[in-house]
């Protein structure tokens, strides 16, 4: 019930990326956030975004907002500071990409608040997470809209901490994007290890799900559903 309210209260700023459904954010450490253009859920344990929905639109890809500097999100207590990465080895790393908001300057703002922040390995945030936000912005260059779903994983043995306010460290962060052309939905989802050299992981929807504990596209009918969450294609 909760939960429903919260996203009702969202829905008149930001309907577009909970038109197929959102994740649950109801745990007591999670608090739902409803910024400009996104939508986020901030683990107050982690101290890290568990995921974050957006609607992208070719519209939306030439931007011009300068950008700016991340800095600790005053509605969080918890929130992380820069001196949690300061030295860490990890990278500041959005999870709601800056380059994708960069046609509103109050959302590109919002995009630098830590609370949208992960820990990545530099090799990763300036590689291969780079990459796969460049191709979703292709998808959504050929598309109507993209429906985006992103996030972290924190499904591995022993979770690393940093800094003062012991941020945690994902295990990977994954990407799901869903493809509007008229009437065809086009599925595609990657998970990204946050380990040296790694690389994309072409995976289904229902895999993610799995091990980030998450329900996806609740909102569709359950045979739509299904055929979405078991499709494995490439981004490119």
């Amino acid at each position: 019930m909760l939960l429903t309210i919260l996203l009702l209260a969202i829905e008149p700023l930001n309907a577009q990326p909970n038109r197929f459904g959102l994740p649950a954010c109801d745990a007591p450490d999670q608090q739902l956030a409803a910024r400009t253009a996104f939508t986020l859920c901030p683990s107050n344990t982690h101290r890290v975004p568990l995921w974050a929905a957006y609607q992208l639109t070719p519209e939306m890809l030439n931007g011009s907002a300068p950008r700016q500097h991340f800095r600790r999100d005053p509605e969080f207590a918890s929130s992380a500071t820069d001196g949690d990465y300061r030295n860490s080895g990890f990278h500041r790393s959005h999870l709601v990409p800056a380059l994708d908001l960069a046609s509103s300057p109050d959302a590109l703002r919002e995009s630098y608040y830590l609370s949208n922040a992960v820990p990545q390995l530099p090799t990763l945030n300036m590689s291969a997470w780079r990459k796969i936000e460049n191709d979703i912005r292709k998808l959504a260059a050929q598309s109507d809209s993209l429906i985006i779903l992103t996030g972290t994983l924190f499904d591995c043995d022993n979770i690393q901490h940093i800094g003062p306010n012991h941020v945690a460290v994902p295990c990977a962060t994954f990407n799901i994007a869903i493809a509007l052309s008229g009437e065809t939905k086009s599925a595609y989802a990657v998970i990204l290890p946050n380990q040296p050299a790694a690389s994309r992981q072409t995976v289904s929807i229902r895999e993610v799900e799995q091990r980030a504990g998450l329900d996806f596209l609740s909102a569709l009918p359950e045979a739509e559903q299904d055929t979405l969450e078991s499709t494995t294609t490439p981004l490119r």
